[in-house]
Parts: structure tokens; sequence; C-alpha cells
């Protein structure tokens, strides 16, 4: 066994030994829908760190954190249609639809409810603002997003009948279909068609974004597909794929692109053109990503995303983006001379964490591993 294989397994038996759930589930979490993938987890850690990185500009990437939300939204869309692609048949039992929606209440709501509690006693908030966002008639700030993830669980249901119903369990037709409707949702669903709460404006509905990673899922289960993959040139070719997408999510942030672009005009051209750095391209790319991580067990991708620092971000990550903004802005790091840049971002970062293995250990889990009562759900 390779020195670097010795070091994380003595590392991952470490971790299992911690009697706290937060660092414990890093190596041994066992998700309701099937086998944990740790790089899917260190995606998670990616993208919080992106969000946490934009509002703190820490290594300049101020403007880049919806990139960061882009990537939760396709992977949360993919994670929660993996078990319909796998089992089609799978939709049509309202025992398992009425576990589905317990699951998402249980894992969004108690976490969200705790942290709007906390916000409106750090701002002296008035009982009206906690009514507003627990009825989400109001979305203040970070909280925009779940109204976001929210109505899209109330879809995904009829999205997955598609493919059993509508295109008969034809895998190549679900996923054109989807595509279609992915592209219509990011040309057409404006704010003027579906208009949600957030940053005290109404936003369009992220539909698009959520349907590519539907797609991607059902790319993942398609047999012909899968013969392809495992051939081991393409899966090379889409691991080095992986690894270039990876980058281009990261360093795409507007202070590296413009300088690129100012190195390299050609690249202002094709961002101009091809819509490079639009929400359209981040959502397939970000969609793209998780597909490599999903079907090349052995690249370099995988290996990065499923580092031990990712994956414990990404175990508390709900928790980490809730937070670090409380963090940040109502801890008084200003005030101690911390402004925006790499020392705001590692002290919020590594105080955020500690906030969240907490909410996670005493909040999160406990309601996500909850079982139904006998008869019931």
């Amino acid at each position: 066994m390779p020195a670097a294989s010795k070091l994380k397994s003595r590392l991952e038996a470490l971790i299992r030994r911690i009697p706290i759930p937060a660092i414990r589930d890093v190596v041994s979490k066992q998700p309701s829908t099937g086998r944990n993938l740790d790089a899917l987890d260190g995606i998670r850690g990616l993208a919080v760190l992106l969000v946490i990185a934009a509002h703190t500009d820490g290594f300049r990437m101020k403007g880049h954190g919806a990139v960061g939300v882009w990537l939760f939204f396709a992977l949360s869309a993919f994670l929660l249609t993996l078990p319909y692609a796998a089992d089609a048949g799978r939709i049509a039992n309202l025992r398992e639809l009425r576990r589905y929606f317990a699951r998402r209440v249980r894992r969004i709501l108690p976490a969200y409810y705790f942290a709007i509690v906390v916000m409106a006693l750090l701002t002296d908030a008035s009982s009206r603002f906690l009514w507003q966002h627990f009825s989400f008639q109001r979305a203040a700030g970070i909280f925009w997003t779940i109204p976001q993830e929210l109505l899209f669980y109330l879809l995904l249901p009829p999205l997955v009948a598609l493919h059993p119903f509508v295109f008969q369990r034809r895998f190549a037709a679900t996923i054109a279909g989807l595509a279609a409707i992915a592209l219509c949702a990011n040309i057409w669903l404006t704010g003027d068609v579906i208009a949600l709460h957030g940053n005290g404006k109404r936003l369009a509905f992220h539909l698009g974004i959520f349907v590519t990673g539907m797609a991607f899922a059902y790319a993942s289960q398609a047999p012909t597909l899968a013969r392809a993959v495992a051939r081991p040139w393409l899966n090379r070719t889409l691991d080095v794929t992986g690894l270039l997408i990876l980058l281009f999510l990261v360093f795409s942030a507007p202070y590296y692109f413009e300088r690129a672009v100012a190195a390299l005009p050609v690249l202002g051209l094709l961002g101009d053109h091809l819509g490079l750095r639009s929400k359209n391209a981040f959502g397939v790319l970000s969609g793209a990503l998780i597909y490599v991580v999903y079907v090349c067990e052995r690249g370099w991708t995988r290996r990065i995303l499923a580092s031990v620092p990712l994956r414990a971000l990404g175990v508390v990550s709900f928790s980490l983006y809730l937070f670090h903004v409380m963090v940040e802005s109502r801890l008084g790091f200003r005030m101690l001379g911390l402004e925006h840049g790499n020392e705001l971002f590692a002290v919020t970062l590594g105080v955020t964490y500690l906030v969240a293995c907490c909410i996670y250990s005493l909040i999160e889990r406990p309601f996500m591993q909850m079982r139904p009562r006998q008869g019931s759900t």
C-alpha cells in the first residue's frame, strides 16, 4: 500500500474514534438514499468554500459566490434524482413519496429555523421578522436559497415521473427531455413568471440548474453510457475533463478571469459569444463535474474532491452556509482589524466550522436520523 494511502487509512481510523458526530461522519456517514460517495461530500465542501471566500474576498474570490450556490443546487438535484433514476417504479410508491417529503422537511427546516431565531436574536428583530421567514414570505441575505430548494423539492416528483410515464423509461429520451426543460427554464423562466423572495427583492427560480443536475443523474444510470464510460481511455478522458472543469469553476472568479482576458483577449471573445461565465454554463459545468466524479472511480478528480478536509467541510456544509455571514458580521472581526481578505476568510471559516459542528451534531443529524413511527411515513 502506498505511503499516502496508509496515511489516509490511519487518519480515517483516528476520525472514527472521535465521539463527535460532525467529525465521525466524515468517514462513516450513511445517507438514507443509498451508499455515500466521499467525493460528493467534497463537492459540498468546495461549494461552501467558494461561498465563504466570496463573502470575505478570500483569495480574491469576491463576486464568485453564486458558483458555489449553483454547485449546491446541481448536486442536490443529482442526489435526489439518483434513486428514481436507478428504480423508475419508485415514484409510483405513495409510501416512498411520504418518506421523501418527510426527509426533505427534516433535512432543511430544523437548522434553517434555528438560524433564523439566532439571526433575530443577534439583530433584535421583531416577531414579524420571524413569522415572515418561518412562512417563507421573506428571505434575507443568504436565506434566499431556501425557497429555491423547497420549490424544487415540490417539483421533483412530477419531474422524475416523466421517465417512466412519458418517456417510457428510455434514458436517452429522458435526458434529452430534461435538457430541453433546463434550456427553456434558463431562457424563459424569469422573475416575471415565477418570483421567489430573496435579498429584499423578487428573484427568478433557478429551475434550469436543478433540472440540469437531474439530467446528469439519469446519464449516470443509462446502461449505454455506463458501458461506454467503462472503457479505460474514455474514463481517463472524462477524468481530465473533470479536472479542467474543477479548475475553471474555481478560477473563473472575476479577478482571475479579468486578468486571463487581459493576457489572452480571445478568452473575452469566447466568454461573450459562448457565455462561459453565464448561469447556464455554470449549471452545465456543475452537473458535468458531479457526473465525472460519480462515474470515474479511480480518477484524480475524485481523489482531490474526496480529500478529508473537503469532506469535513462537506458534512457540515449546510450549517456552514447558514451561519458564516452571522459569524463574519456579528462577532466583531472587522473591529479587530480583519478586513476583507485571506485573514477574514480563515478566521470566519475556522470559527464557523466549530459552530457548524455543534449545529450538525445537535440539530441536523438528530432530525435526519429520526425514524417514522410504525404505520406512518
